[in-house]
């Protein structure tokens, strides 16, 4: 089974989530916060790409132009009833720009990226005849991996997802040569109100993983790949009900609807340590 971590984990999002969008591959509506993120990865990729050659940082009135025409692009798929509050297209614009011209300030020109290091994908081979797909935002030439998040609250660097370490640290040796010197997360902080203001987190840093660490990932993945291939099969997929995260699924509505034709079952709590 060829798959990426990004669909495992939505599977321990919840199962029904990825029944809709693997299963039945059904379209959703595109939510204002997945565009605001991929508008800023992708301006980010912007300016690194052409800096492999020029070693030089766009100008930032650049980028921002960049920023603003393809967010207004990918806002231009999202329902109208969700572009609210501290989704409008307007605080999103300058929220957008106000991140870019911080890291573009005090962070990128810190950061040369190194030749083909700029949103690499990649391909790993998994026990079991599965294989993980996936992809990195930027190596730079100082040997350090760096993922760009945005997030409603600050990262906790004690609640690291250690499987995506392991798997971008060894995505990169497979690539390179050699595993990165450690990995740095750069945060977007946009604030919920509760969490302070919105802002660029210090840079969240870990070393990279051992060989063994690699080695136990692999065959956890894999392990978990053969369970995905089972629910499949039987086409078990329960709804994981929560709904501080239902609020956030864009299968959200037809799921609801669904729910309450079949006479609203119990849901059950599935995550990926159960499996």
């Amino acid at each position: 089974m060829r798959s990426s971590y990004s669909r495992i984990g939505s599977y321990g999002f919840c199962p029904k989530k990825y029944e809709y969008r693997y299963v039945s591959q059904i379209p959703a509506p595109t939510k204002p916060e997945l565009a605001f993120g991929v508008s800023i990865h992708e301006s980010l990729e912007h300016n690194f790409l052409q800096k492999i050659e020029t070693r030089k940082d766009l100008p930032i009135g650049e980028v921002a132009v960049f920023f603003r025409r393809t967010l207004d692009e990918r806002l231009e798929a999202v329902p109208d009833e969700f572009l609210r509050g501290p989704s409008d297209p307007h605080y999103l614009r300058a929220l957008g720009e106000h991140f870019l011209d911080r890291f573009l300030k005090e962070r990128a020109p810190g950061l040369q990226p190194a030749t083909r290091g700029v949103e690499c994908s990649f391909r790993l081979p998994l026990p079991n005849d599965h294989e993980l797909t996936g992809q990195f935002d930027l190596l730079d030439t100082d040997w350090v991996l760096h993922d760009f998040k945005t997030s409603n609250k600050p990262y906790d660097p004690r609640r690291a997802d250690r499987t995506q370490l392991v798997i971008y640290s060894w995505a990169c040796e497979r690539m390179f040569g050699r595993p990165p010197k450690e990995l740095c997360f750069d945060v977007f902080v946009k604030g919920d109100g509760a969490d302070g203001a919105a802002g660029l987190q210090d840079p969240v840093v870990f070393p990279a993983p051992t060989a063994a660490d690699m080695g136990r990932i692999a065959a956890q993945l894999a392990t978990l790949l053969d369970r995905l291939v089972l629910a499949e099969s039987r086409r078990d997929f329960p709804r994981s009900f929560e709904p501080s995260r239902c609020h956030w699924c864009e299968y959200q509505t037809l799921c609801q609807k669904e729910w309450d034709q079949e006479g609203q079952p119990r849901p059950q709590k599935v995550s990926l340590g159960s499996l």
